[in-house]
């Protein structure tokens, strides 16, 4: 068998795990690996290379953060913060809800900041009275918002800083997605 054969039927394999579920997302990336080391497709240090690059180191610690605190529950307490401030006010509701979670998405992550405030606005709507899609949908559009505010609000930023930097351009500032 040739290596692009071997390479589909390894891709196609991956597919398949990814979409059943049922063997863990981090097993199968590393397995995916190991299947391209042992096909003999990558070389060891191909193989695992990425798992010591400082922008996948970078992007797991954003992770880190925010487990942290969702843990910690300071996404807790800023969503009570929220339904406290907010009051009756579907506008005054909708801004802070906006405001937040703008600006809890340009720390940590899009998918965290996203996934921490879900309970939170969903109980607000439930308290008020209100469908949860007239307030998440806006918590949404925020949070790509967000994501464009701060080098570690997307993977996607850390990415093209990296980019720059290997083109010669050298880093993105901390804000400079911000700016431009």
């Amino acid at each position: 068998m040739n290596d692009i054969t071997l390479l589909f039927l390894i891709i196609g394999v991956v597919i398949v795990l990814f979409v059943t579920e049922k063997v863990p997302v981090v097993l199968v990336a590393l397995g995916t690996a190991l299947a391209l080391y042992f096909s003999g497709i990558l070389t060891m240090q191909q193989a695992l290379g990425g798992l010591g690059d400082s922008t996948t180191i970078f992007i797991a610690s954003l992770f880190v953060v925010s487990a942290g605190l969702e843990v910690t529950g300071v996404t807790a307490w800023a969503g009570q913060l929220l339904i406290e401030k907010a009051g009756e006010s579907r506008v005054r509701q909708i801004v802070l809800i906006m405001l937040l979670c703008a600006s809890l998405t340009a720390l940590i992550s899009l998918n965290g900041s996203v996934a921490a405030l879900l309970p939170v606005v969903v109980v607000m709507a439930v308290q008020l009275n209100r469908s949860p899609s007239q307030l998440l949908m806006p918590m949404v559009f925020a949070s790509h918002a967000g994501s464009i505010l701060a080098l570690t609000g997307s993977p996607v930023n850390v990415l093209s800083s990296e980019a720059a930097a290997g083109a010669g351009t050298g880093y993105f500032g901390f804000f400079e997605f911000a700016i431009a």
